[in-house]
């Protein structure tokens, strides 16, 4: 029998037990590390992996709940796991579901290139870290962190109702930071090759030497700020999908109501749809279900910009008497769509006295129900005559909400992002460095 399995067993002899969820995922990984420029030193070692670990939900036969954590060891002492689970049991009625069988979407998630890292083609691992090394030194970098690593892993969800899923998948990923200023990076499910790498972390090391002079920015006011796209969509993932979530919604902690969602409300300008596709074969953000076991389907949550469903889990599916959906896997799942898109090079040249943001500070701290948000910008640039200038320091000060109804808002793609950027007018305080 598999570790897996045998957990299983265990958990259909416990006298106790009148259901289980179990979620168990055993994953080999491997990296190499750059820390200040080191390579494989003590605080980013040359590194290889296995894990095994997981979760489980268990309804007793009293009807309290309780929730654990497993790894490879759990099985020997799954009495005292147990145990110790119970002294925490809790009383939750909508969340004590536990699926049957379920007909699951086939995705791809594994690609077949991955598993030679482990063995004969391990070197590349060095490979890209000599070319993040050469990036460095191409943009003056006197600091470089970053690093390159892979997995392959596989997944199971067994329930005490017959459901039984498993996948297995694999990732890639890389990432340079130059100077403690920017970085770059990403993470997919295939070997990525070095000519995409190089172009990858060029992206960062273009913006390097802007960031090095500081710049007047200016008088304070409204003026055009371009949200790089990692800014826009962190914004979008505070405001957007933190309010649709059937927690926030059900606890009247969200500006929508469930009223809302059924007579389909236009919150948002009539252009702005926004989808979750899981079954984008070998996409980073694909998957074919949820840790409770709920098959994954492609879903609209924003359709012309109108409401069409919350992002409902089990227990707020039934709390609200919806049927449940399929969460955001991460952004790379998420397409947000309008009809004013303009590529960023071509939009650069359009632009006089903006400022492009790289990156805020402080996003945790903001209202979220209300919208409303002041951001300070860790990183951002001066665009002056339809160029990058310098770096300035400013303060963002906006309503998102207000925003995504705005039709002067323009989404911007930019080379290497999945997510679009924002182009928006708004009231910046600018703080002079220079």
């Amino acid at each position: 029998m598999s570790y897996v399995d045998e957990l299983q067993a265990a958990f259909e002899r416990h006298a106790e037990i009148a259901d289980y969820r179990i979620n168990l995922a055993e994953r080999r990984s491997l990296g190499v590390g750059i820390r200040d420029n080191d390579v494989g030193s003590v605080y980013s070692p040359f590194s290889f992996s296995q894990s095994t670990g997981g979760g489980f939900l268990v309804q007793w036969r009293n009807g309290l709940l309780s929730r654990g954590n497993l790894d490879g060891n759990s099985l020997a002492i799954l009495e005292q796991v147990l145990s110790n689970a119970r002294q925490a049991a809790y009383d939750d009625p909508d969340a004590a579901q536990f699926l049957g069988p379920q007909p699951v979407h086939e995705v791809s998630l594994f690609a077949h290139d991955v598993p030679q890292l482990f063995e004969e083609r391990s070197p590349y691992l060095l490979d890209v870290v000599t070319e993040l090394q050469t990036l460095a030194q191409r943009y003056g970098a006197k600091t470089l962190n970053g690093g390159v690593g892979a997995s392959v892993g596989t997944s199971w969800l067994r329930t005490s109702q017959g459901l039984g899923l498993s996948t297995t998948s694999t990732s890639f990923s890389f990432s340079a930071s130059f100077d403690g200023l920017i970085g770059e990076g990403k993470s997919q499910r295939m070997i990525a090759p070095l000519t995409e790498i190089q172009e990858q972390i060029t992206y960062a090391g273009d913006y390097l030497q802007h960031l090095r002079a500081p710049m007047d920015g200016g008088s304070s006011g409204t003026r055009i700020v371009v949200l790089h796209p990692d800014v826009a969509y962190s914004l979008f993932s505070f405001y957007v999908w933190g309010n649709l979530g059937g927690s926030a919604i059900y606890h009247g902690q969200s500006p929508f109501r469930i009223e809302d969602f059924r007579l389909g409300q236009q919150v948002f300008r009539d252009d702005l749809t926004v989808r979750v596709d899981p079954w984008q074969p070998l996409g980073p953000g694909s998957f074919m279900y949820t840790s409770e076991g709920l098959p994954s389907a492609p879903v609209t949550y924003i359709d012309r910009g109108r409401l069409t469903q919350p992002v409902l889990d089990l227990k707020y599916a039934r709390r609200l008497a919806l049927a449940p959906t399929t969460p955001p896997g991460s952004e790379q799942s998420v397409l947000i769509e309008a009809g004013d898109v303009s590529d960023w090079e071509m939009l650069l040249g359009e632009l006089d006295d903006a400022i492009l943001v790289l990156s805020v500070l402080g996003l945790h701290t903001q209202d979220r129900t209300s919208g409303n948000y002041s951001l300070s910008t860790s990183q951002a640039l001066l665009v002056r005559d339809g160029q990058v200038r310098g770096r300035v320091k400013a303060t963002l000060n906006g309503n998102l909400f207000d925003q995504l109804r705005d039709t002067r808002v323009r989404l911007v793609r930019f080379k290497g992002q999945h997510s679009p950027g924002f182009a928006l007018p708004l009231t910046v305080t600018i703080e002079q460095t220079a």
